[in-house]
């Protein structure tokens, strides 16, 4: 992810709506997460929700890990899950 994140979003904002006035800020913002997401990142809240943190422990990787996997794996799995309790 060497891409820098403000030059992602702002490139994503001027390609989304070309218009001069009435911009739709909704289609900007989709256009963002969309352009975030396409180069590997989420936007996701500082706190875990509600529910994410059982769920992760429930679903905790098996097996003989070093403890970098393991935090490299919770953390990749946490975030790509967080939508699911973000409510």
């Amino acid at each position: 992810m060497s891409t820098n994140i403000e030059d992602l979003i702002a490139k994503a904002i001027k390609d989304a709506d070309k218009s001069f006035f009435n911009e739709d800020y909704v289609k900007q913002a989709k256009a963002v997460t969309n352009a975030l997401k396409k180069a590997g990142y989420e936007v996701a809240p500082v706190k875990p929700p509600e529910g994410l943190v059982e769920w992760a422990k429930e679903n905790i990787p098996f097996g003989r890990l070093r403890p970098s996997e393991l935090i490299t794996q919770m953390y990749s799995m946490m975030v790509e899950n967080v939508r699911r309790f973000d409510k």
